[in-house]
């Protein structure tokens, strides 16, 4: 997961860096690219929001696809435990974000 967030943080500099026409070769600390752009970093800041917004709309419906991120639904027809880790729930991820 912090992998993840790394990359994205990474493309957020790549674009505020391409919009500034600030070349690679270039050597400018990303803090000054941010005060270029008079912004702050918050990407991963709007995804969990998006998230959370998008759990909340579904968990508010009727849908099947509620019971599926509630975990009520595994989505396979055999019973059989699966090797290797539990695969990791919506809803865990959503709690991951919000106590981070």
């Amino acid at each position: 997961m912090a992998i993840d967030q790394k990359h994205l943080e990474s493309f957020e500099m790549w674009c505020w860096r391409r919009m500034e026409k600030i070349s690679w070769t270039d050597y400018v600390r990303n803090e000054e690219v941010l005060i270029r752009v008079s912004e702050q970093r918050n990407i991963l800041h709007e995804i969990r929001k998006w998230k959370a917004n998008w759990i909340g709309h579904i968990l508010r419906s009727n849908y099947h696809l509620k019971e599926v991120i509630e975990g009520k639904i595994d989505g396979r027809i055999d019973v059989t435990r699966r090797r290797g880790r539990r695969r990791k729930k919506m809803l865990d991820d959503l709690e991951e974000d919000i106590f981070i």
